[in-house]
Parts: C-alpha cells; structure tokens; sequence
C-alpha cells in the first residue's frame, strides 16, 4: 500500500491531506507558543513572589520552621529558574523546529503541485495535443489528396493538363503519406509516453511525497518527544527542587523548635510576694477573725451553697476526658 499505487488519480485529495496538515501545525505551533509564554509568565510570578517574600523576612530570630521555610522559598526560587530556563529551551527548541518544518511543509506542497502540473502538461501534450493536431492536419491532407485524386480524373477524362494534375496529386499524396508516417510514430510515442507516465513518472512522484510526508512525520514526532521531555514536570531537575522542599519541611521539629528562643530570652526566676490577710480591714470591725471562716447561723446557708457548686464542679471536671481539658 502507498501512494504511488494506490493514489496516483487522488490528486485533490492529496492536496486536502496537505492543507489538513498545515492547519493541524499551525495549530501545534499556536499551542507551543502559548505554552512558552504561560511558563515564563509562571516563572517570572514565582521569582517575584519569592523576591518578595525574601524582603519581608524576619532574621532575628531562627528556628527550625524558619530555617525550612527559608529553604522552601529558595528552592521555589530555584524552581522559578528552572521554569524560565524550560520555556527559554521550548522556544529555542521544539518551537523553532515546528516554524521550520511548517515552511518545509508548505514548499513541499508547492514543488509537488508544480512538478504535478509538469507532468500533466508534458504528458497532455504528448498524448493529446500534439496528437489531436497531428490528425487534424491528417484529415485535411486526405481531404487534399482526395480533391488532388479528383482533378487528375478529371484532367484524364479532359485529356487537358493531366501531367500538371498528376503532380499535384503526387504531391499532395506524398503529404499525406510522410504525415501518415509521422502520426503513426507520434502514436507510438504517446504510447510510449502514457505508459512511462501510469507506470514511472507519476508512481515516483507520489511514492517521493509519501516519502517526504513520512520523513515530516517523524520529525513532528521528534518534535513533541523534545516538547515533552521539556515541559515535563517530572525532569530531575523539578524532581530534585521538589524532594528539597519535602526535605525541608521534615526538618521542622517540634521538640527542638522552642530550644532557642529558650536559650535566647531565658529568665531567672524572681521571688513573688505572699499574699497575706489584710489585717488592716478588721480595725472597725467587731473581733472578726483573720484568716477564718465564719460559720453561723448567717453564713450557713451561703457556705453550704458554695460547697455544693464547689463539689459539683469537681465532679465534672473528673468526668471530663482528659483531651478535653486545657484552654477553653
């Protein structure tokens, strides 16, 4: 199966499949370079984002969680490059060799059309054209000769002028003859030709555009094998940025976080006073007892009430998972 045996009466359809094509890289090369801006407008975000966030840090205070985080900020950072670098390689690359193979495209398509267009003129010409004339002159020779036969009868039955009609006769019939010879080889030829042209010319053609096609083809493939190597998030590159940031972050420790910061603001412990009765409050009061509780006939019923609430709350708070406690 290819072109050259199968297509060789498919020419407009041949010239869709080009077009078709055409449109299909035009539309690969608008995607590309839409995916080229993209990633370089993401890297330029992710350098200034991290550009940013650099100004605003703190350093006078470190710790595990900032040490992670500053390492997660270069390594975005790094990731930004990366980005950058990608889409720079993109366009170098994969973009630029689209841009060549479609003007490769379109010229193939016109050298096939022309050199078609050779064809079928030469071959029209050959075995049409040239042939058609050829038997029109043919016709008007046998005319010719037919009218030269007539007179010569004539000049015969006359018995005037028929040395002189016998030589336009000769003549004319001499046309016709050579004519006759030259049609029948200019019929050989077209033969000849039709058959170099079903069988040779018209099959190579096609069999080198099917060839060309193929070769375009691959080179698309290669095409998209580099755009996707490239743009991949998978390359050992982002790889690596990405097991730097995890790295990082499995830095942070809790248990050690607050070391520091300990070390940094520790305190010596400072003696608080004691809280004492204010024995002064008793002056004008009537042998109250300091530090004591009265029990009487007056305070009963609220003491008993404070016991109860007392109780109860200590009651609940047992009963509390111990989760549950803390800050409320």
């Amino acid at each position: 199966m290819g072109f050259g045996r199968d297509l060789r009466n498919s020419h407009e359809g041949l010239l869709k499949l080009q077009d078709w094509e055409l449109k299909l890289l035009e539309t690969v090369k608008r995607f590309m370079t839409l995916r080229v801006k993209s990633d370089k407008e993401y890297a330029a975000l992710l350098l200034n984002m991290t550009q940013q966030t650099e100004k605003q840090e703190a350093a006078d205070y470190i710790s595990t969680v900032s040490k992670s985080w500053s390492q997660v900020i270069r390594q975005t950072e790094a990731l930004g490059r990366v980005m950058r670098s990608h889409a720079d390689d993109l366009n170098s690359g994969p973009l630029h060799r689209l841009a060549t193979l479609i003007r490769d495209k379109q010229q193939l398509k016109k050298s096939y059309q022309s050199l078609h267009l050779q064809l079928e003129s030469h071959n029209h010409k050959i075995t049409r054209s040239d042939l058609d004339k050829l038997k029109a002159t043919y016709r008007q020779l046998s005319r010719d000769a037919n009218n030269a036969k007539e007179k010569y009868r004539e000049a015969l039955a006359k018995g005037r002028e028929a040395e002189r009609a016998r030589e336009r006769y000769d003549k004319a019939t001499a046309k016709l003859h050579n004519l006759h010879n030259q049609y029948v080889l200019a019929v050989c030829s077209a033969r000849a030709q039709q058959d170099e042209h079903r069988r040779r010319a018209a099959p190579a053609l096609l069999d080198d555009l099917q060839k060309m096609q193929e070769d375009m083809t691959l080179a698309l493939k290669s095409i998209l094998e580099e755009y996707c190597e490239i743009s991949s998030l998978l390359t050992e590159e982002i790889v690596k940025v990405h097991q730097e940031i995890s790295a990082a972050v499995e830095q942070v420790d809790p248990l050690v976080e607050y070391q520091q910061f300990i070390d940094a603001y520790r305190s010596p412990e400072t003696p608080e006073a004691s809280v004492e009765f204010e024995s002064s409050l008793l002056e004008e009061t009537e042998n109250l007892p300091a530090n004591e509780i009265l029990w009487n006939t007056l305070t009963a019923d609220s003491l008993q009430a404070t016991l109860s609430s007392a109780t109860e709350e200590l009651v609940a708070d047992s009963a509390e998972p111990a989760d549950k406690r803390g800050f409320s």
